[in-house]
């Protein structure tokens, strides 16, 4: 990818996404540079590190809401 196409990529994520799914788009997007670049080894070390943040049904890239938030979200409104 070079750095007019990564360019592109990530003003195309700015303008159609916001939130969670701009930022897990930004990760999937990164990780894809990264591994072209011959770091695999590492993103995968950072996609393990994040597994627990989602459910099992819905393994990275998590779709939806992050659990954390939703787990503090009941605790926000009752406040």
């Amino acid at each position: 990818m070079s750095p007019d196409e990564f360019t592109a990529a990530a003003r195309t994520i700015t303008a159609t996404l916001s939130g969670h799914a701009a930022h897990r788009a930004f990760d999937l997007l990164t990780n894809d540079l990264l591994r072209a670049l011959g770091y695999g080894d590492g993103v995968a070390t950072f996609e393990a590190a994040v597994l627990h943040w989602h459910e099992a049904a819905h393994p990275y890239p998590h779709i939806g809401p992050c659990p954390d938030c939703e787990a503090a979200a009941p605790l926000r409104a009752a406040a």
